[in-house]
C-alpha cells in the first residue's frame, strides 16, 4: 500500500470479504458439495501477495501510459461503486439472517465485496494495483455456492450420464445391473448415484483447482482454458471410477460394503482429479510461453516505484474513507439490531409437534443413511417401516427435528421435488396442499403425486417452522416462500425449531381420497402431548 498508516477504504474491503466468509461459512462446513470453500480464502491470500511481490518489480509501458492521466477522469466510477454499495448492506443482511436462505443473497455479497476490492485498488495505484487484486478478487467467488436452479440443471444429467454409464460398464464385465432413475441395482444390492457421485461435488472443487493450478504456474490465458477442460474431464472420470468401485464392491460384499467403501472411493476421485490437473499444469507449462505473462508484469522496478509515489500523491483516502467505512458499520450493526430489537415479536420456537406411531404393520427405526445424517444433522430422526411377517421392508415415510438455533437452512434445501428423482421418482402432476387431522391437530402437508419404479404414490411432506407450515416455492431457488419474508423481517424471526414429517402412500387404480389419505396419516404418525 502506498499511503502510510491504515487506509479505511481497505479496511472497509476486508470487512466485505470477512461478511462473505461469514455468510458462506454454514454451506462451506455443512455441504459437502463446498467444504473446499475453507481453502479458497488463504489461497487468495496468497495469490494477492505473488502478484503484488511481481508488480513490485515493473511495471509495462501501457500502465505507464494510463498512469500518467488517461483513465484518471473514470475515478467517479470507483466512488459510485464504493458508496453505492452502502445502500445494499443493511438490506441484504437483513434478508441473510431470516430462514429465507436465498444463494443469490450470497453472490450479491461475494460482487459487492469484488467490486469494491476492484474500485478501492483504482483509486489507490490504477492499473499496477488494479492487476495485483483482479485475480484473486474473483478467485474469491468460487467459494460461493452455485444458486439452486444451477446445481440441479448441472447435477441431475451428470447423475443420469454416470448411471447410464456405469450401467453399460458393468454388463461390458458380466454383471447384470438396471437402472431405476439415478439408482443401480444389482444381484444383492442398491448403489445410489446422488450428487456426492455424480460429479458435480468434484466438478466444483476441479474449477478451484484448476483456476488456482493455471496461477500458481503462470500460465497464459488460452493454457487455462485448456487445464479447466482437463479439470471437468478428470471430475467426470474421476466419479465414474467412484461408482463403479462402488458397485463392484456391493456385489461382492452387499450393501453393508458399499458403505464402508464410500468415503474411500471418494478419496481416488480426490486423487485422479489432483494428479490430473497436476500433470496437465506441469505439461501446459512446459509447452507455453509463460515469459510473455512475466514480462509484462515485470519492466522495471524504477518506473513501478515512480508510478507508485505519483498515484500515492493523488490517492484521497482521508476523512471522508472513514466517513464511508462508519456508515457501513452503522448498517451492518443496525441490522442486527432490528432483530434483536423485533426478537420479542418472534414465535416462539416449539418441540417436535408429530412423532412416528409404533404399531403392527410399521416399526421405526434410527437406520438413516449416514450421508443423509451428515448432510442434514437433525437432532431427532426416524424411519418409518412397513413389517411384512414380522419384518421389516420399505420406508414408508420419516419424521426429522431441529431443536431451535439459526443456521437450519440447510434442512430447508432437501425436499422431495430436488431428492426423490434420484430414486427414480418423478412428479406426475401438480403439488397441492391437504390439510390433514392427526390425532386432535390439523396440519398442512404439501402433496407430491410421484411415479416411481413400483408404480403411482403419493407422499405427503410436512415442513413445519416453530410449529407453522412452511410455504414452499417448489422449483424455486427460494427455499421458502418469499411471502413471508416481510412476516420474518417484521417479527425479528431468525431462530426456529424446523420439523419435517412425510409418509409414502403407493396406490393401484384411482388416486386416494382425502380420507383415505388421512386414515393413512394416522396409521404412521401419532400427536405428542403439547
Amino acid at each position: 500500500m502506498s499511503s502510510k498508516g491504515i487506509q479505511p477504504l481497505w479496511v472497509l474491503v476486508a470487512g466485505y470479504w470477512l461478511w462473505m466468509i461469514w455468510a458462506c461459512a454454514g454451506e462451506w462446513s455443512n455441504n459437502q458439495d463446498y467444504n473446499y470453500g475453507w481453502f479458497v480464502a488463504p489461497l487468495a491470500l496468497y495469490f494477492w501477495w505473488k502478484r503484488a511481490e511481481r508488480s513490485q518489480a515493473a511495471v509495462a509501458s501501457t500502465d505507464r501510459r494510463l498512469a500518467s492521466g488517461q483513465g484518471g477522469g473514470r475515478r467517479w466510477i470507483a466512488w459510485a461503486v464504493v458508496v453505492g454499495a452502502l445502500f445494499l448492506i443493511w438490506p441484504l443482511e437483513v434478508v441473510r439472517q431470516t430462514p429465507i436462505h436465498w444463494r443469490p443473497v450470497l453472490w450479491m455479497i461475494g460482487l459487492i465485496a469484488s467490486a469494491n476490492t476492484l474500485a478501492v485498488a483504482w483509486l489507490e495505484g490504477g492499473v499496477v494495483a488494479l492487476r495485483r487484486v483482479l485475480f484473486p478478487a474473483f478467485f474469491m467467488l468460487l467459494a460461493i455456492p452455485w444458486p439452486t436452479f444451477l446445481e440441479s440443471a448441472v447435477s441431475f444429467p451428470l447423475m443420469q450420464g454416470v448411471t447410464s454409464w456405469s450401467v453399460g460398464l458393468l454388463h461390458l464385465l458380466g454383471y447384470p445391473a438396471t437402472a431405476a432413475g439415478t439408482t443401480i441395482s444389482l444381484p444383492n444390492c442398491t448403489v445410489g448415484v446422488e450428487e456426492a457421485c455424480s460429479g458435480l461435488r468434484s466438478l466444483q472443487t476441479a474449477l478451484m483447482v484448476g483456476v488456482a493450478a493455471g496461477e500458481l504456474t503462470l500460465l497464459r490465458v488460452p493454457s487455462r482454458f485448456v487445464l479447466l477442460v482437463v479439470a471437468f474431464l478428470m471430475a467426470l472420470m474421476g466419479n465414474q471410477i467412484r461408482v463403479l468401485m462402488l458397485a463392484l464392491t456391493g456385489i461382492g460384499g452387499g450393501n453393508d460394503a458399499v458403505v464402508r467403501m464410500h468415503d474411500a472411493a471418494g478419496y481416488v476421485v480426490l486423487a485422479v482429479l489432483l494428479g490430473g490437473v497436476g500433470a496437465a499444469a506441469w505439461l501446459l507449462g512446459k509447452v507455453s510461453v509463460r515469459g510473455a505473462m512475466q514480462n509484462g508484469e515485470c519492466r522495471s522496478r524504477v518506473a513501478a516505484e515512480k508510478y507508485e509515489s505519483r498515484r500515492a500523491g493523488s490517492w484521497k483516502g482521508g476523512s471522508g474513507g472513514w466517513v464511508i467505512l462508519a456508515v457501513a458499520a452503522v448498517a451492518f450493526v443496525g441490522a442486527h439490531g432490528w432483530f434483536w430489537w423485533r426478537a420479542s415479536l418472534a414465535p416462539a420456537p416449539v418441540a417436535a409437534m408429530l412423532s412416528p406411531a409404533a404399531g403392527r404393520d410399521f416399526q421405526t427405526d434410527e437406520n438413516v443413511p449416514a450421508e443423509i445424517l451428515g448432510v442434514l444433522r437433525p437432532d431427532e430422526y426416524r424411519y418409518i417401516r412397513e413389517v411384512h411377517d414380522g419384518v421389516a421392508g420399505k420406508v414408508a415415510g420419516y419424521h426429522f427435528y431441529w431443536r431451535p438455533r439459526k443456521g437450519n437452512a440447510n434442512q430447508l434445501y432437501h425436499r422431495p421435488d430436488r431428492c426423490m428423482p434420484g430414486a427414480g421418482w418423478r412428479i406426475d402432476g401438480q403439488v397441492t396442499t391437504q390439510d390433514v387431522k392427526v390425532g386432535d391437530r390439523e396440519l398442512r402437508f404439501n402433496v407430491f403425486p410421484f411415479r416411481g419404479p413400483a408404480g403411482p404414490a403419493l407422499m405427503l411432506w410436512g415442513s413445519f417452522l416453530n410449529g407453522e407450515p412452511v410455504e414452499i416455492e417448489f422449483n424455486s431457488d427460494v427455499y421458502l416462500n418469499t411471502a413471508n419474508l416481510a412476516q420474518f423481517i417484521r417479527t425479528g424471526t431468525r431462530t426456529y425449531s424446523y420439523e419435517v414429517a412425510a409418509l409414502i402412500m403407493p396406490y393401484a387404480g384411482q388416486r386416494p381420497s382425502a380420507a383415505e389419505v388421512e386414515a393413512f396419516a394416522n396409521r404412521i404418525f401419532t400427536v405428542t402431548p403439547r
